[in-house]
């Protein structure tokens, strides 16, 4: 701890930075200094300064999370006894999006864990995207069996981020992406389509209110992202038969209008997602539309006090990224929403993140859009733990606080002062996905881990598309990587024993399906025979994965969501199991053949010597074609 704190009289500040992780002041570099604290100038352009002599060091900060960020530099810095540094802010409202509704729900108290550290990084908001997992006071089935968060857990979290100057901001839905509340027979009333709430229905607006009403007295920020995006089809359903034909657009606009009003009721100033807005702008129909001039109609439609959020987590083309930044600063209060691909796989992409990221936030300080958040959405699962996200928050933050690009020696020093932690061990996990073969041309990044994993080992969808690959000798290098690092970690690489146990899995299922194929294409018995071997060595390794992964998600999660990665790991493991007891049939020749082994593969999106698309391999989509 350090040896003496001056010039703070705030007891929250105080407390803040007593509480601060253990590793933060290991090794006693703290212990010698005395720290004196002062404000900056509310307007001013600096955000903080630090000058040091000695054992004493002056810390002005302009805003609380300012002060927490100027912490962490000094831990960076801490083995200099001189020291001169002073930043500005870039982008005044910097964070990250955890997403709270695909299947996993993280707990307070990882919450807690992450906040700790975005205060020492300087990140001053985290959003929290909860489509249906708050408590709502009179809607027991609004998050059913969902592991969503109560009231007064809300407001602790957003009491424990206030400390550290770190706003929690609701991302909630009130039009589209609801289909976990609309299932239910309460709210068949409400339906437009089965994910699509009802326009211009009284009791939606009644629904929306109590949402709105929640958040306005659970969390400070004033601040509410109310979605709406993605809603295709909009009037299509039961909206047209009470209503008949109406456009989309006016459908949308007299909606936001509605909620509008019930976020100011609420004191509350909304902010929405663009993509539905700029589709009916452009003459294509399409979002991405840069070189479009906003439609007056529209920008007219759009409350003046309302933030409009670009999302685009794909994009590389510096000209594509600039000219759609520019759109929306032109059209309003602009909100940029970048990636932290972990969408619909176990790890956080670095590789793509970066390559979208870079030119994005050079954009976003150029057009001078006053926030942007990188989102860790966990579509089809949640099987990537958001821990691994870390690197990339402070990627963002880093961006933030620089008015040029952010070098990877700077990244990776800035991490371990603010974390503890090396930023090498995150970007080896990355090559669960990261894989040699991968199309640089893909708009959408890889990811091989998913499918390879949940693949059946006997039907083999994707086994055309890896056939010499050798993504095997790949997996292998990754899981001594892994192996290195987590020895190096100990304890705090807690979260490297999933990535490692997949990693060992994938080296032997990679390579095993095309393989016993051939082999069976061969009538090679004595080959099929060593391959049920491998089955058997596969089956122990998914089990321990699965236990590894189980473990960590109670450790982060709530416990609701687990059931369905127990299901898909509960599947693969009696496919392993049938594939062994298949084999064995055909070896003692009591089958002459095997149908699924005799079936033909045929390639799905292989482009020549890569891998196609990516990313949109679902586990419904290559676990197995057959269904009921």
């Amino acid at each position: 701890m350090f040896r003496e704190i001056r010039g703070i009289e705030d007891e929250t500040i105080l407390s803040a930075i007593h509480r601060l992780p253990a590793f933060y002041f290991q090794g006693g570099w703290a212990d010698g200094i005395r720290v004196d604290f002062f404000g900056l100038p509310a307007g001013g352009e600096e955000a903080l300064r630090i000058t040091r002599e000695g054992g004493l060091c002056r810390i002005g900060f302009r805003e609380k999370i300012h002060l927490f960020r100027a912490l962490g530099i000094l831990r960076e810095n801490g083995g200099k006894p001189q020291m001169n540094h002073t930043e500005k802010m870039y982008i005044p409202r910097i964070g990250v999006m955890i997403d709270a509704s695909r299947n996993s729900v993280p707990n307070p108290g990882f919450l807690r864990d992450v906040l700790d550290r975005m205060a020492l990084m300087g990140l001053n908001c985290l959003i929290l995207y909860m489509e249906d997992v708050y408590e709502l006071e009179g809607e027991p089935r609004f998050g059913y069996m969902r592991g969503g968060y109560t009231r007064e857990q809300l407001r602790q979290l957003d009491d424990y981020a206030h400390q550290y100057g770190i706003s929690i901001v609701a991302s909630i839905q009130v039009l589209g992406h609801l289909e976990k509340v609309l299932r239910f027979p309460e709210y068949a009333s409400l339906q437009d389509s089965p994910s699509c709430l009802l326009a211009g229905e009284e009791k939606t607006y009644e629904l929306i209110g109590k949402m709105l009403q929640t958040i306005g007295r659970c969390l400070r920020s004033r601040m509410v992202i109310v979605g709406m995006d993605e809603t295709h089809g909009l009037g299509e359903g039961r909206y047209r038969q009470k209503n008949g034909v109406r456009r989309p657009l006016d459908i949308f606009l007299e909606h936001l209008r509605r909620v509008h009003a019930l976020a100011r009721e609420n004191g509350l100033e909304v902010a929405l997602y663009s993509d539905m807005l700029f589709s009916y702008s452009s003459p294509r129909h399409v979002y991405l539309d840069p070189d479009e001039a906003p439609d007056p109609e529209i920008c007219a439609g759009i409350p003046e006090d309302a933030g409009l959020i670009y999302w685009d987590y794909y994009s590389r083309d510096p000209g594509l990224l600039d000219g759609m930044m520019k759109r929306h600063r032109d059209t309003g209060r602009a909100i940029y929403a970048g990636p932290l691909l972990s969408v619909s796989s176990f790890c956080v992409n670095y590789p793509f993140t970066f390559r979208t990221a870079e030119p994005a936030l050079k954009a976003v300080k150029k057009y001078r859009i006053p926030m942007a958040y990188g989102c860790l959405w966990h579509d089809d699962g949640a099987e990537c733990c958001d821990w691994l996200g870390l690197p990339g928050m402070q990627y963002y933050a880093e961006s933030a606080y620089r008015e040029d690009s952010v070098g990877h020696e700077v990244l990776d020093a800035r991490f371990a002062a603010c974390t503890g932690l090396c930023a090498g061990w995150f970007a080896d996990t990355a090559f669960l996905d990261a894989v040699p073969c991968s199309n640089p041309e893909n708009r959408w990044p890889p990811n091989p881990s998913k499918y390879l994993l949940w693949q059946d080992p006997l039907e083999g969808l994707y086994d055309a598309d890896l056939r010499g690959l050798g993504l095997d000798a790949h997996y292998g290098k990754t899981a001594r990587l892994l192996e290195a690092d987590l020895e190096k970690a100990g304890e705090e690489g807690w979260f490297l024993l999933v990535p490692l146990l997949l990693a060992k899995s994938l080296q032997l299922k990679a390579a095993l399906g095309e393989r016993l194929h051939q082999h069976y294409k061969d009538r090679d018995r004595e080959a099929l025979g060593k391959d049920a071997e491998q089955m058997r060595e596969l089956l122990d390794l998914v089990k321990a994965l699965r236990t590894a992964h189980r473990q960590q998600w109670m450790q982060t999660c709530s416990p609701f969501g687990w059931s369905r990665l127990d299901l898909r790991y509960g599947g693969l493991t009696a496919r392993l199991e049938t594939a062994v007891y298949r084999l064995g049939q055909y070896l003692d020749g009591s089958q002459s053949e095997l149908p699924e082994l005799e079936a033909p593969r045929y390639e799905k999106d292989r482009s020549g010597q890569f891998l196609g698309k990516g990313i949109w391999k679902v586990y419904e989509g290559c676990a197995t074609l057959s269904d009921g």
